[in-house]
């Protein structure tokens, strides 16, 4: 009786526990979202990250090429709370969490971290999901989107966006794993802007634990948000991101403030030659300007950031004179600060034409703060590189190479100062030439003269730049050729006078302002002829300053400030960047180039700016037959600053668009409408099969002077936007060649 009881309790029990994980799972299953595990969501191959590596984020349509291949999917996943919400603050003021994998034992695995981000508007609905009730080493189950942030850039992070109105299951515990060690060179190889994202060895740590060990810091990234860049023993670059709140001095709107801890006693001690012990954090990439620098570790709770003993500090370098003549030596000057031991030596070295370098030991003259040393006397033209060294009582080394802010001022590998004994007046091409990827002059601080032909003024480019990062309105050429454009900055009563395409001479100081050489503080002009020839831009490729292409890149540096022209080029976005929403990106096939609108031109990459000041809006598509302006560099880009509309040569402004309806039996091309236009209009044509279609604009003695369509074109009827706003007012025609079709057509330009 006994075993029957017991036998019949089993079976009710059993199917008791059955029904309940029957209604459990479908309550679970009910969304019908497949359940798939982190590692899947985030693993990429690594076919796929080796061509990432060799494009380096310069091609924007391969940027999925490191993305989750679960991108747009909703799914369920179940998985381990490792940072629960409220410690990364950058979404709806802590809306934000880390997962990771549930296979996870012992130390964190690659591919087995998941960034939780919560849409702001979202955030009341997430309270009532339960998001923030879960707590560290929490398992969970959440359904979610897979999407990257930001978009169009090979720099992204994949995250998994909670579907509101679906509750988080806690289905159990787990213990958070260690960090999981890595080197810097798996994240970045040099030093940046000049080096290289690793994403075939990076991808695999995105939101993973991770740590690293025996650094030094080499930049402070933002003083005002407590971000600095560290680099290995081998010179490779990484830098941190204030993500967390414990590792911020604040950031957001309304500002989140930093941990107390952090702020107090931490970042005073983050100095650059500070050496950190260790760092650990998770990988995570940035949006807006500094997005180039690819992955970046994100220390997230105290203890994450360990300082180790800090090194002698060399800083404040100046060279008396600046401009060194066959007649006089080169006194060399620099603070010294002793780090955590005391001083031991500080010496120069210096070489010349690339000889063997020659030490000089430095002597303090001022306290123990201000050392120098003499470079005697050399002939003339004889170029000099040196560099300075500091070692302490325990051997620690410092170094100061350069006048470069981004780090590499303390990388010899990265170049020197130097300059060239000269007994002549400086040329434009002796203030811009370098041959050290620091991009930075030789002539820093010095007062010279400098002469060339103008080619922007006030009638050419904006007074003020457009927006932050921009560049105002005078340079200087002194030839069509590489090293020999430069911008120049005053007051306004003195360069007012200088107009473009006079010859010219002006008195400033050499200056670097955002990584761009310029002259400025202007204390004279000279204007010694008017009316000369323009000056012929030089014709380059885009690709030449793509994304990854960083400051004092040499195919690229050579051509800042300088009159350049691009040929055949589509606009690819108007909106590429999150720093400013100005810009715009256009690309001849060989990679995209920036564009800035400080120029007095009236073309727009923005839909408000064409019905408020009648500027013509440029859109995805949109094509130009050449384009000319003067490069600039800002934000770790190169950019090119269109003047006038001059500048923008066979504009083809709309995209052809192909309009529903059956097939035309014929070729046809109608009247342009409007017509009479002033500056746009339309044209329309029919193409009953396949064909390369040209559509040219000639003047009234048969001249070509636009091509608004040049390509391969499927049967169907088109309609295209053409903007003359370049040409003067008159008569025009317009072919149109199709296969063995031709069709010509009158259209009038009023102004």
């Amino acid at each position: 009786m006994n075993k029957l009881f017991l036998f019949i309790f089993f079976i009710v029990a059993f199917q008791f526990s059955f029904s309940e994980n029957i209604v459990q799972i479908s309550e679970k299953k009910k969304y019908n979202f497949p359940e798939v595990s982190i590692h899947d969501v985030q693993f990429v191959p690594r076919d796929s990250l080796l061509i990432a590596d060799s494009l380096q984020n310069s091609n924007p349509s391969r940027w999925t090429l490191q993305v989750s291949p679960y991108m747009g999917d909703t799914i369920t996943v179940t998985a381990l709370c490792v940072i629960p919400s409220k410690v990364i603050t950058y979404t709806a003021a802590g809306f934000t969490m880390l997962l990771g994998d549930t296979s996870n034992t012992g130390i964190s695995k690659p591919w087995n971290g998941l960034l939780v981000r919560v849409n702001t508007p979202d955030s009341s609905q997430a309270i009532l999901d339960g998001f923030l009730n879960v707590q560290r080493g929490d398992i969970v189950t959440m359904t979610g989107l897979i999407s990257e942030f930001p978009t169009n850039s090979m720099n992204s992070t994949t995250q998994f966006q909670p579907i509101p109105g679906i509750p988080i299951e806690l289905v159990g515990s787990g213990d958070v794993p260690d960090e999981f060690k890595i080197t810097v060179d798996s994240i970045y190889v040099g030093m940046f802007p000049n080096g290289k994202v690793k994403y075939s060895s990076a991808e695999q740590f995105e939101g993973v634990q991770v740590e690293i060990a025996n650094t030094t810091v080499n930049a402070i990234i933002n003083a005002s948000r407590g971000t600095f860049a560290v680099v290995d023993g081998s010179s490779n670059n990484i830098s941190d991101y204030d993500i967390s709140h414990f590792f911020t001095l604040g950031h957001g709107n309304p500002v989140i403030p930093g941990d107390s801890v952090y702020i107090q006693q931490i970042w005073p001690k983050i100095q650059i030659g500070t050496l950190i012990d260790t760092i650990r954090g998770t990988i995570s990439s940035a949006s807006g300007q500094e997005n180039q620098r690819g992955y970046r570790i994100c220390p997230l709770i105290r203890g994450d950031v360990v300082i180790g003993v800090r090194k002698i500090q060399i800083y404040s370098h100046r060279r008396y004179p600046v401009i060194v003549t066959p007649d006089s030596n080169a006194r060399v000057t620099c603070i010294v600060k002793e780090g955590d031991n005391a001083i031991n030596s500080v010496q120069l070295f210096y070489r010349t034409n690339n000889g063997a370098f020659q030490s000089l030991a430095m002597t303090a003259t001022s306290g123990d703060t201000i050392y120098e040393a003499t470079i005697p006397q050399l002939a003339n033209n004889t170029i000099v590189n040196y560099f300075i060294k500091g070692t302490d009582d325990e051997n620690y080394v410092t170094m100061l190479s350069s006048s470069a802010t981004d780090g590499s001022q303390n990388d010899s590998s990265k170049g020197f100062f130097f300059y060239t004994v000269l007994n002549r007046e400086l040329t434009i091409s002796d203030v811009q030439y370098t041959p050290f990827l620091n991009g930075r002059s030789a002539y820093l601080g010095a007062i010279t003269n400098v002469s060339g032909y103008v080619t922007a003024d006030t009638a050419y480019m904006m007074l003020s730049p457009r927006t932050t990062g921009g560049t105002s309105a005078w340079y200087l050429q002194d030839s069509s050729s590489a090293w020999n454009g430069i911008w120049v900055v005053g007051p306004e009563s003195l360069l007012a006078p200088m107009k473009n395409n006079d010859r010219v001479t002006v008195t400033g100081s050499v200056q670097e302002s955002n990584n761009v050489t310029r002259i400025a503080n202007v204390t004279s002009v000279t204007i010694h002829s008017t009316g000369n020839p323009k000056r012929i831009p030089i014709k380059l490729k885009t690709g030449r300053f793509g994304p990854s292409v960083g400051n004092g890149n040499p195919n690229a540096e050579p051509y800042e400030g300088v009159l350049v022209k691009f040929d055949s080029v589509t606009v690819t976005s108007v909106n590429p960047t999150f720093a400013d929403v100005t810009e715009y990106e256009i690309d001849d096939g060989t990679g995209p180039i920036l564009i800035r609108r400080d120029g007095r031109n009236t073309y727009s990459n923005i839909l408000g700016d064409d019905t408020l000041y009648g500027y013509t809006v440029l859109k995805v598509g949109s094509k130009i037959g050449t384009l000319m302006g003067v490069m600039y560099f800002g934000n770790n880009r190169y950019k090119l600053a269109p003047r006038t509309n001059s500048d923008f040569i066979n504009v083809q402004v709309g995209v052809i668009e192909r309009q529903e309806g059956n097939v035309p039996k014929d070729f046809s091309l109608k009247q342009n409408f409007p017509n009479p236009f002033n500056p746009s209009t339309s044209f329309e044509f029919s193409l009953s099969a396949s064909q390369w279609v040209t559509l040219k604009i000639y003047d009234v003695i048969g001249r070509e002077v636009a091509v608004v369509v040049n390509e391969n074109l499927n049967a169907g009827t088109y309609n295209v936007q053409y903007d003359a706003m370049q040409l003067p007012s008159g008569v025009y025609f317009y072919r149109l060649s199709a296969g063995t079709f031709s069709d010509v057509k009158k259209m009038l330009l009023l102004k």
